[in-house]
């Protein structure tokens, strides 16, 4: 019915989840700062009993939800932005749940990211471009 639909689905999932992120969450993160940093590798790593590298845990998670998800959105290195973005929400989701809060926005990020490494970057992405010239050139 819809021609492409499967490339332009994976662009909607990539696009849409991944502005969200960096706009209400990730560009918040970056422009905090270390001390920002601190707190939030702090807020993870202590719930699994980890009492070290928490700027650089805080750094990644804001790194993920600030830089990464803006690879999503381009799908360039989609996989390896998924997962390290995968891995913040998880986190993100087990906090939220030993505070008592709803980890729920969390979870799903999780899971849309989850579809995203599995199904890759779809067409419509930088990834897909850069290898249709590697191709034409060999």
């Amino acid at each position: 019915m819809f021609p492409n639909s499967y490339d332009w689905a994976m662009l909607t999932l990539r696009v849409i989840p991944s502005f969200y992120l960096f706009y209400y969450h990730g560009i918040g993160k970056l422009a905090r700062g270390s001390s920002s940093w601190e707190w939030l590798g702090e807020a993870a790593l202590s719930l699994i009993g980890i009492e070290f590298g928490y700027i650089i845990f805080g750094f990644f998670a804001a790194l993920s939800e600030g830089v990464f998800s803006w690879l999503v959105i381009l799908g360039l290195f989609t996989r390896i932005a998924s997962i390290f973005i995968m891995v913040t929400m998880f986190f993100a989701g087990f906090y939220h749940l030993a505070q008592g809060d709803s980890p729920e926005s969390a979870f799903i990020y999780f899971t849309i990211y989850l579809v995203v490494f599995i199904l890759g970057s779809g067409k419509y992405s930088l990834e897909y471009l850069l290898s249709k010239k590697l191709r034409s050139e060999n």
